[in-house]
């Protein structure tokens, strides 16, 4: 169930708008209901998927920033120096970029200090998610309202607190009537 929940987040994502500049004229696209003649040297916002595809085939260039080495480095900083009950904001596309960026930085790890630069990187993401994740089990534990969190947390960690919440919630209410019932 989760995992499917997920596969929608991966499908918001590929189908939010990112900028492109247009590097060949392409004539007249429907974008958003909309029939706009595309030309040469044009800023336009494309859905993420086709800006990609676009991309790679050098008829686009994507505008937005992804994700950096320095970014994951930058987001573990301020998390680490956070308070446990208080959580720092991510870009909303954060898990696909750091899947992607992790990606390019293997795959670019020739020599050994490209190695190592993956290797680092790979534990920063890793110690990252484990303290966000330990953050937000304490808030489900705890019990904490989720509106509190919610603008700082991206949709897979949304997703998770929820469920979380929802799972917790209903083991207790099971074990408060197991507890009920054996005091008879």
């Amino acid at each position: 169930m989760f995992s499917s929940m997920l596969s929608v987040v991966n499908v918001i994502n590929d189908l939010r708008g990112v900028k492109v500049a247009v590097l060949k004229d392409l004539g007249r696209l429907l974008i958003d209901n909309e029939v706009m003649n595309v030309s040469r040297g044009q800023e336009i916002e494309l859905p993420k998927w086709l800006a990609t595809v676009l991309a790679k085939l050098n008829i686009v260039e994507l505008k937005y920033s992804p994700l950096t080495i320095d970014d994951v480095s930058k987001y573990l900083i301020t998390e680490r120096s956070l308070s446990k009950s208080a959580i720092s904001k991510l870009r909303n596309d954060f898990y696909i970029e750091s899947r992607e960026l992790l990606s390019r930085v293997k795959s670019s790890s020739l020599d050994a200090d490209s190695a190592i630069t993956a290797i680092r990187l790979e534990s920063n993401l890793r110690d990252l998610i484990r303290l966000r994740l330990s953050k937000i089990l304490s808030v489900a534990t705890l019990g904490i309202k989720v509106e509190k969190f919610e603008d700082n947390l991206t949709l897979e960690e949304l997703l998770l607190l929820k469920l979380l919440n929802e799972l917790i919630s209903t083991w207790l209410n099971l074990i408060a009537v197991e507890v009920v019932r054996t005091e008879r």
